[in-house]
This record gives structure tokens, C-alpha cells and sequence, in this order.
């Protein structure tokens, strides 16, 4: 009887700490936070795609295709706040693959497939972040 008195006491005592113990947790950190910073990151790698897209782009296809340069000038329209980090992102993803593309081929093909589905899941997630 008395370990089952000093059982039920322990119990008490951890349920009544419980609330407080609680109180002096600090609050969760949402996983993917989109504040300003998030949004203003992923706005850089989306340009950076839109300039490695590009220039494999118009590797394969020519001059005359300005398809990724023109989506760039809308983003840079729409944030022009960030302008000056967007055309770096874009020349940089430019540059990038230029160095590792330096002739059409399935590869080059294959790539700029690639950028392209990351640039959409980008996308996707930028338009999710504004609509709520």
C-alpha cells in the first residue's frame, strides 16, 4: 500500500510539473519557413535554372530562342526589388553551363530537361507561398 501511495504521489507530481515544463519549452521552428529570406533564395536558384536553361536552350535551338530569357524579364517585372541578384542568378546558371556544355547532344537534351522540372517544382512552390 505504501508503494502504491508513493507511486500515485510521483505521478501527481510529474503531471502538475508537466504544464510547466511545457510552458518553458521554446516554441517549434516550422520546418520550411517561407518568409522573405526562403522567398528571395528561391527566386536566385530559379534564375540561375532560367540562365543554364537558356543557354543549353539556345545551344541546341539557336539564337532566335529567347523562351527562358523572356520568363526571366517577367520574374524581374514582377520583383524588381531583387534585380540586381536575379540577372546575377541568371548569368551565373548562363556561365555554369556553358563550362560543362559546350556542344548539342542528348546529354546537353537530357539537361536542360532536367532544369526545366526543377525550375517548375521551384515555381510551383513560389505560387503555393502566394496563395496562402
Amino acid at each position: 500500500m505504501k508503494i502504491r501511495t508513493a507511486l500515485c504521489a510521483a505521478a501527481l507530481a510529474v503531471m502538475a510539473a508537466a504544464p510547466a515544463f511545457a510552458q518553458q519549452q521554446p516554441p517549434a521552428r516550422p520546418e520550411h519557413p517561407r518568409g522573405e529570406e526562403w522567398y528571395q533564395a528561391q527566386l536566385v536558384e530559379l534564375s540561375e535554372i532560367l540562365g543554364g536553361s537558356h543557354y543549353l536552350r539556345i545551344l541546341c535551338d539557336g539564337r532566335d530562342d529567347q523562351r527562358w530569357r523572356d520568363y526571366m524579364r517577367g520574374i524581374i517585372e514582377r520583383e524588381p526589388r531583387y534585380n540586381a541578384q536575379l540577372v546575377e542568378g541568371f548569368n551565373r546558371g548562363y556561365r555554369n553551363e556553358e563550362a560543362r556544355f559546350p556542344t548539342c547532344d542528348t546529354t546537353t537534351r537530357q539537361m536542360e530537361a532536367e532544369l526545366r522540372a526543377r525550375g517548375l517544382r521551384i515555381s510551383q512552390g513560389l505560387s503555393a507561398r502566394n496563395a496562402n
